[in-house]
């Protein structure tokens, strides 16, 4: 089954990563749509990428020239603390995904592959008090459901939290717009500042999360779209997740570590719209799909991989 792929957000984190991934396996171009709001230029050479927002109608121009039938759509905001504190920006970009996929469903697309998040859990049930970003997760999962069909079959893929980078410091995230936790607390480390570590003083507990490898990330992707002739129902959503939970301060003990750095840190109250502990188990299963299989399974080997990549952007 030969692909013609589509990729939104093609130059952000995970799309850079998918993007490679699939020019490596495949030796082929995919197509992007990336407007670099929060992408990045020196992904471009993975991928053809036109600048554009995806609630243009020129996404159909586009999809019709390069006969596309495929769509990984990342295009996205990503951070739960930032929808809490710009809901209608949010809210915003919930509407240009929801006119995105119309465009779709009057294209020659007929798989389309959509990144949706665990933070919408609280163990193992959706989360009741959800942020604006979850909860524009849940509502777009929805509207899929819905118009589902033969000619546009939909795969959704809950993504843990994605972490890491090239291990020889080629890719990596790079996102002036947000603070992720890793990155943060590299920098602080390095540069001798303190760190907020989020914490629930009421129950005297630390968050926990699934943590996977963005190459693990993209490679499940990529073997998704490999393997579309095994989704043979319309609708299929799946949870995506490494072994264990890592609470984020044994992410900053392990990072200090292996930066050998003293480090400061101060705790901080997290937000009820934040989850505690998101998913520990599974019944949507992707491995009757594909062969699931993950290079990072070990904490430390995933934040190991970033040192590199930090030491050239940072």
């Amino acid at each position: 089954m030969k692909i013609k792929l589509l990729i939104t957000g093609g130059l952000g984190y995970i799309g850079s990563f998918t993007a490679k991934n699939y020019l490596e396996k495949t030796k082929t171009k995919s197509i992007s749509i990336d407007n670099l709001s929060r992408g990045n230029n020196f992904a471009k050479k993975y991928s053809k990428n036109f600048k554009l927002d995806i609630s243009k109608k020129k996404v159909l121009k586009i999809i019709q020239n390069h006969k596309i039938d495929t769509v990984l759509h990342l295009a996205s905001l990503t951070c739960v603390r930032e929808s809490i504190k710009k809901k209608e920006k949010y809210y915003k970009n919930y509407q240009s995904q929801i006119k995105f996929i119309k465009f779709l469903k009057k294209s020659s697309v007929r798989y389309f592959i959509f990144s949706s998040s665990q933070s919408i859990f609280e163990k193992n049930k959706i989360k009741s008090n959800l942020s604006p970003y979850s909860k524009n997760k849940i509502k777009i999962e929805k509207f899929l459901k819905k118009i589902s069909s033969s000619k546009f079959k939909v795969i959704i893929l809950r993504y843990p939290n994605v972490i890491g980078s090239d291990p020889k410091g080629e890719l990596g995230e790079k996102n002036s717009k947000i603070s992720r936790i890793v990155p943060l607390f590299y920098k602080n480390i390095i540069q001798k500042k303190r760190s907020y570590i989020f914490y629930n003083f009421k129950k005297k507990s630390f968050p926990k999360r699934n943590y996977m490898h963005v190459e693990d990330i993209a490679n499940t992707n990529i073997k998704v779209i490999k393997s579309l002739k095994n989704f043979k129902k319309n609708f299929h959503i799946f949870n995506l997740n490494n072994k264990k939970q890592y609470s984020n301060i044994e992410i900053f003990f392990i990072l200090s570590k292996l930066l050998k750095k003293n480090t400061h840190y101060t705790l901080k109250q997290i937000n009820d719209k934040e989850s505690m502990y998101q998913l520990h188990n599974s019944r949507l299963n992707i491995s009757k799909y594909i062969n699931f299989n993950l290079n990072y399974t070990d904490l430390k080997k995933i934040l190991k991989s970033n040192l590199k990549w930090f030491e050239k952007i940072f």
